[in-house]
């Protein structure tokens, strides 16, 4: 059976993503794990998966795949009993199979791959190759178009597919539902995600298109140890007020949650409020998100978090970091480290949040500047004062820049 695509339209569809109702993003968010289901049931890369679907249905713009939910041109043929749908392609009006739901139709897609002899050479490639699974596609005549695998090959890596089949073969599991958020937001016109169960700030600043050191500056993640299923990360600045006057604390909410309830900068929403960065209110209080309060809460406490950041120091691991540089650049034995963060060898990956155990009393520290770093930032980290910073390293302005070392006196 010839499998035939509508190239030309899914194509023109494609590169014409802005204009669409439906964008290359959205497209993906949706049937990720769609894709990466079929991985583990028929040894398909997802990115393949992925690949064909937003190539040959336009990401999910084509006719065929809105009004027949058919997001791989598969025909009809003899054997075809379910529904159908008419569309020009060889020649006008074929009959293409329509599906109650695009799932099916990726399941369709699965098993034509998986049932065809003709495919069979793909299923001893390595599941992971998805350069010689789209060159072996092609070879295998699915599709007449010459460009096909080198399309296939420029869409995977321009969205960076190949992650969800590192993901399958790391052990996630795609059937997981989605979670959901673990506050209840209020509208604030700020794109955010919810993390999802083994997603890390690497995963999530690669699949939006950000660095990790703007997530972790958008979402104030200085004030919060660590990333939990659930956090609810803005992919864009907080605001400096909210959409709405004021928030009556509850039970176990912290100014960090706050501050991503209502998309608001967590040093707007203690300066609004005259509180001491680093403190709490207690329950009850009434916080003001817009207007500066004329006096400060009553009672506040401090921040369980900051219990730990009496010890330890939050580090982010950034590219090309290692577990030795890091233990140079906090001048801290690379063993304690590991002991403080449960580690059982020296690998570290980008994005991941190490606690690096604080030095005693009146160590020196020499720290390298980072990128996103700022003076306020690097006081937060070692708890002691902007001015201080700037008296030990004779600064005698606020611009500081990456790769300069900063003396840090312990206290």
């Amino acid at each position: 059976m010839k499998f035939r695509i509508l190239l030309i339209f899914g194509f023109l569809f494609y590169k014409n993503a802005v204009s669409q109702t439906i964008t290359v993003k959205q497209y993906i968010d949706t049937f990720k794990n769609i894709a990466m289901r079929e991985m583990l049931e028929y040894k398909i890369p997802a990115s393949i998966t992925l690949a064909q679907g937003l190539l040959e249905s336009g990401s999910g713009n084509s006719r065929l795949a809105k009004q027949g939910n058919n997001h791989f041109g598969i025909k009809c043929k003899k054997d075809w009993t379910g529904c159908t749908i008419l569309e020009d392609d060889d020649a006008l009006q074929e009959c293409f199979r329509c599906y109650a739901k695009a799932e099916d139709s990726y399941k369709d897609h699965s098993r034509f791959l998986k049932d065809n002899k003709r495919y069979a050479a793909l299923f001893l490639l390595d599941i992971s190759d998805y350069k010689s699974w789209a060159k072996g596609l092609l070879s295998a005549g699915y599709a007449t178009n010459q460009k096909y695998a080198d399309l296939l090959i420029s869409t995977i890596e321009r969205n960076k597919l190949m992650q969800y089949d590192s993901m399958v073969l790391s052990g996630y599991n795609p059937y997981n539902t989605q979670i959901p958020a673990n506050i209840d937001l209020v509208y604030n016109k700020v794109p955010s995600t919810v993390v999802q169960q083994n997603e890390t700030i690497d995963k999530i600043a690669n699949v939006n298109n950000k660095t990790i050191n703007k997530i972790i500056k958008y979402n104030d993640l200085n004030f919060h140890t660590n990333i939990e299923p659930g956090d609810v990360l803005y992919l864009k600045p907080k605001k400096r007020k909210a959409s709405v006057c004021n928030h009556e604390v509850k039970e176990g909410e912290t100014m960090w949650e706050i501050s991503q309830k209502y998309a608001i900068r967590i040093s707007s929403l203690y300066k609004k409020n005259l509180m001491d960065i680093g403190t709490e209110p207690q329950i009850g209080v009434i916080l003001n998100l817009q207007t500066k309060a004329s006096s400060r809460p009553d009672t506040v406490v401090k921040n369980i978090d900051q219990a730990n950041s009496e010890k330890f120091i939050i580090h982010y691991v950034s590219m090309g970091e290692t577990l030795y540089s890091i233990s140079q650049k906090y001048n801290i034995p690379l063993e304690d480290i590991k002991t403080a963060n449960g580690l059982k060898n020296d690998q570290i990956s980008l994005g991941m949040e190490l606690k690096i155990q604080k030095p005693q009393k009146g160590a020196i520290i020499v720290y390298k500047v980072q990128s996103g770093d700022t003076l306020y930032s690097i006081s937060r980290k070692f708890s002691v004062s902007v001015e201080e910073i700037k008296s030990w390293n004779k600064i005698s302005d606020n611009s500081i820049n990456v790769g300069q070392n900063i003396e840090i006196r312990t206290k």
